[in-house]
């Protein structure tokens, strides 16, 4: 009970904000729902689906980037509640039309507001959460949350999805509404935060006057804040790795363990969900004192680690070599995953947390995008255990980035507390 003093403190705003999202995120698995759908309900091959799912992947970059403008110009609650309305109304919309083409493209549709959501989110939790700490527990238990929400609701819906999948439609729905609701009800921005929020965006609203109309505000950030643009560049190489778990991972099970190697991969999954769930909280109370980047740092060496041990299954194929590399790589995965928007929070102005959030969530869903290919390429070239000496490679690079990226950082604010100092003395 010690370690979950970790999330104690924070506001009943961010509890309730966690709770919709964990409840939200049990019906969170549309990308997944849309390949079944349409294979086994429809009938239709491979190759028809494998469209339709590439549609819906393409399409969430641009709903990233427009959520996070929508969330900074309208708020950043008003844009969930509307992207989860329209979620809610179009998967339920789902059950009037199964059978048809028609679900598919509704299930795109659902795909684009979710999307919309997910850079609102994270930027209601920095503007909830006023110091860095806090931001930490707080994005901390919201991963956490989501990844319950992940791991059960998927279970429940594998049990109707074959013979009733309207009621998995109707499901989806009205789990995406209670959320909604609970946000609209329980998720309130206090007085004093809006005050400090006003006070906050004041300078850098007047910073946005002063810049031209042909200029965009978020380019000029982007070069004001050269450091941050770095950061989101490379961070392409965070969802370029983690991208392997579902493509790379399971081929590799195959060509290790032949039939056995989808049973297997399935256990992996098993193993990723428990680590997430029991060490969640044991490694955000063992690396609290730790920056955001020297956190995603060590996490880019687990890894590394995890995902380079798999080149001995060309020596050893045994399955005790994956289970403690997913082990590795999951504990890396939540040391990145729970500290990669806590960077952008503190270095950018309130008034453009969304646009951030939502441009770190585009490098996401291209690396996602264009990791697979890539990937796919290195295989053909050479064997497949090989390859997971080239994602070690890229791991320790990731890692290396961080912290060239810190010690940049730190040398600067040293070179500005000298400043003053300097300045007198010539005077």
């Amino acid at each position: 009970m010690s370690l979950f003093k970790t999330y104690a403190g924070l506001s009943r705003d961010i509890y309730y904000l966690c709770l919709a999202r964990t409840i939200n995120s049990t019906g969170d698995f549309v990308f997944s729902l849309i390949t079944l759908v349409l294979t086994l309900q429809m009938g239709m091959n491979v190759v028809s689906a494998g469209i339709f799912v590439s549609m819906a992947a393409l399409i969430s970059g641009p709903g990233v980037l427009l959520g996070g403008y929508l969330s900074d110009v309208m708020g950043k609650k008003t844009i969930i509640v509307i992207g989860q309305l329209l979620s809610a109304i179009m998967i339920i919309s789902c059950s009037f039309w199964s059978g048809t083409i028609t679900v598919g493209y509704l299930l795109i549709a659902v795909m684009f507001f979710i999307s919309i959501t997910r850079p609102a989110y994270n930027a209601l939790i920095i503007q909830l959460c006023t110091e860095e700490k806090e931001r930490k527990s707080a994005f901390s238990l919201m991963y956490l949350g989501a990844n319950l929400g992940i791991a059960i609701g998927p279970l429940i819906a594998g049990f109707f999805i074959k013979d009733h999948v309207n009621i998995v439609f109707i499901s989806i729905g009205t789990v995406f509404l209670i959320s909604t609701f609970i946000i609209i009800n329980q998720v309130k921005i206090s007085t004093r935060k809006e005050l400090a929020l006003t006070s906050s965006e004041h300078a850098g609203q007047q910073e946005q006057q002063q810049s031209s109309q042909a200029t965009s505000p978020l380019f000029r950030l982007l070069l004001k804040n050269l450091l941050v643009a770095f950061f989101i560049v490379v961070s392409f190489l965070n969802y370029f790795i983690y991208m392997q778990y579902s493509f790379s991972l399971p081929l590799q099970m195959n060509h290790s363990f032949g039939e056995n190697g989808a049973a297997y991969y399935g256990s992996v999954m098993t193993i990723n969900a428990i680590s997430v769930i029991i060490l969640t909280t044991v490694i955000l109370s063992a690396t609290r004192k730790l920056t955001a980047l020297n956190s995603i740092a060590t996490g880019a060496l687990f890894y590394g680690i995890g995902f380079g041990a798999l080149n001995l299954l060309g020596y050893f194929p045994h399955f005790s070599i994956v289970a403690l590399s997913t082990v590795l790589w999951t504990i890396g995965e939540i040391l990145v995953q729970t500290n990669i928007n806590l960077y952008i929070a503190s270095r950018v102005p309130d008034t453009h947390q969304g646009r951030f959030n939502g441009l770190l969530l585009f490098v996401g869903c291209l690396g996602y995008t264009l990791s697979p290919y890539l990937t796919g390429i290195f295989i053909k070239s050479m064997d497949m255990e090989s390859v997971w000496i080239i994602i070690l490679a890229v791991s320790l690079f990731y890692a290396l980035s961080m912290i060239i990226l810190w010690y940049i950082e730190k040398s600067s604010t040293r070179r500005n507390e000298m400043k003053p100092l300097d300045h007198s003395k010539s005077i």
